[in-house]
């Protein structure tokens, strides 16, 4: 499932490197940069218009993040899918939501609450129909992000976002699977009835099946796009 990022535009006022890095990070989970590829440095540096330094110190960051390996004076090559890094994302993202939305079936979300998640199902299911599937997938990370954000801690979903970079480049990388999409649509629609109805244990085994769905993806990802050493 891949899709073209666009140009970066910088903002000189703001930190080039961290810019860099996110761009880099963005085409590197969406596929556009594929598992094996190698990134020339001189044409990055031309095609984004910076200095070798940020670049170099953006790279440094993608290193740290398992994305990239860097050779001294030989090559930068955009690592394959780590399948046990991805498998380390989804425990972490299942039980960070799954003890979100448990808690969230317990307290109880609100009418407005409610219906912006509502909202939001309706958009991923027109976005769907339009075949429109970058559509989905960023609306398919607002609607977690509104549930995380009714707890109204405020890293919680910083970190869920961090853990879960692995988890969203195997799903990008894979071929578009249409029944998976449409499942896990119908899952969000699920999910929000039995939040809305108080039933916090079938939330959260919910979750858990939401997550690790991203399995049934990594069997359709051409083998040479996957490693399992960690």
């Amino acid at each position: 499932m891949r899709w073209v990022m666009s140009r970066l535009l910088l903002d000189r006022e703001k930190p080039v490197k961290m810019q860099i890095y996110h761009w880099l990070k963005e085409r590197i989970i969406y596929g556009e940069f594929a598992p094996g590829m190698i990134l020339e440095k001189n044409e990055l540096a031309h095609e984004l218009n910076v200095s070798p330094t940020p670049l170099r110190e953006a790279l440094i960051l993608l290193k740290h993040d398992n994305f990239i390996d860097m050779v001294p004076n030989l090559h930068t090559r955009v690592k394959l899918i780590d399948v046990k890094r991805v498998e380390e994302n989804a425990f972490i993202r299942a039980a960070l939501e799954g003890a979100v939305v448990e808690q969230l079936a317990l307290s109880g979300i609100s009418k407005a609450v409610e219906k912006t998640c509502q909202k939001l199902i309706d958009s991923q299911l027109g976005a769907f129909g339009k075949q429109d599937y970058a559509s989905v997938f960023h609306i398919d990370l607002e609607f977690h992000h509104r549930l995380v954000d009714q707890l109204a801690l405020d890293s919680l979903w910083d970190n869920l976002y961090a853990n879960r970079a692995h988890l969203d480049r195997a799903r990008q990388c894979s071929p578009v699977n249409v029944a998976g999409i449409r499942r896990s649509i119908e899952q969000h629609q699920q999910l929000l009835q039995l939040i809305v109805s108080g039933q916090a244990q079938p939330a959260r085994e919910l979750i858990k099946a939401h997550v690790w769905s991203v399995f049934d993806d990594l069997q359709q990802i051409a083998p040479e796009y996957l490693s399992r050493d960690h």
